[in-house]
């Protein structure tokens, strides 16, 4: 039987720490499992059809999506027995605080013609299809998603206003809730990032649990050696204040950047 793990968020879940886990032990997954990791899915443009198809909702976006999605699928290597591993958050659609009158309202839609497109690759055999989901409790995931646009664009809202900003969105567990009602017949995995975070993988440790190796081979899986930097209350204020200021691109660009870097040199709170 061929297994597939499809991870397909959610964003500001333990993702970079998940697909770090996988490229960290990828010479251990290989022989039972093709990997397809993020840099791959956004090389080939299957990350921009699906953000596309989220954003737009048209017939022509889901399209692209599918045909590259189907053409990747047929250059991976299966062998004769080996499952997939694919692990790429916004095929679940753009990030909500891009995206905030749809939200993750596509995400069932593109999960399901990613299983059709699997099942099309393994025609004719058995195969086991879990869809797995990471999850974090509304108020600390808008948080993330408020100093993640913080830092990477020129947010001017302060956190409630960004709360405010975001109440009709809802939350990773909602979305996963409708997700399982568009999709009743299909196996969908979901984990609490806070359980997570206690276990030595972190957000790895799913993916441990599905591969399922012999003891020995379990205990040589590393934990994730990249983690997105939590930046303390003072070092958000400081962006926020960047952001409102006068500064033009560059300048602002490169001083958010040395916050950052510095209160990475402090050892500050990594999650």
């Amino acid at each position: 039987m061929r297994k597939v793990l499809l991870h397909l968020g959610l964003h500001k879940t333990g993702t970079t720490a998940a697909q770090s886990f996988l490229f960290e032990n990828r010479r251990m997954i290989w022989p039972h499992h093709a990997l397809v990791p993020p840099f791959r899915t956004r090389k080939l443009g299957l990350s921009d059809a699906a953000t596309r198809y989220s954003a737009y909702g048209t017939q022509n976006a889901l399209t692209d999506f599918t045909n590259r999605t189907r053409d990747l699928l047929a250059t991976l290597d299966f062998g004769e027995k080996r499952g997939l591993i694919l692990s790429e958050e916004n095929f679940s659609g753009l990030r909500p605080s891009r995206n905030v009158a749809i939200g993750y309202e596509a995400a069932p839609e593109l999960a399901s013609c990613l299983i059709g497109l699997v099942r099309d690759r393994f025609a004719g055999e058995e195969v086991d299809i879990t869809l797995y989901y990471s999850l974090r409790q509304r108020t600390e995931w808008l948080r993330s998603l408020w100093a993640h646009d913080l830092q990477r664009t020129r947010l001017l809202l302060d956190f409630d206003a960004f709360q405010t900003r975001m109440a009709a969105v809802p939350s990773p567990e909602d979305a996963v809730s409708a997700i399982r009602d568009r999709l009743p017949n299909v196996k969908i995995q979901s984990e609490w990032l806070h359980d997570l975070q206690r276990h030595r993988l972190g957000p790895g440790a799913p993916f441990a649990a599905f591969l399922n190796l012999p003891e020995d081979q379990a205990g040589e899986l590393v934990e994730p050696a990249r983690k997105n930097p939590a930046l303390p209350e003072d070092v958000l204020d400081e962006m926020l204040k960047l952001n409102r200021s006068d500064l033009d691109e560059p300048d602002l660009i490169r001083q958010k950047q040395g916050l950052a870097q510095n209160d990475q040199k402090d050892g500050i709170g990594i999650t």
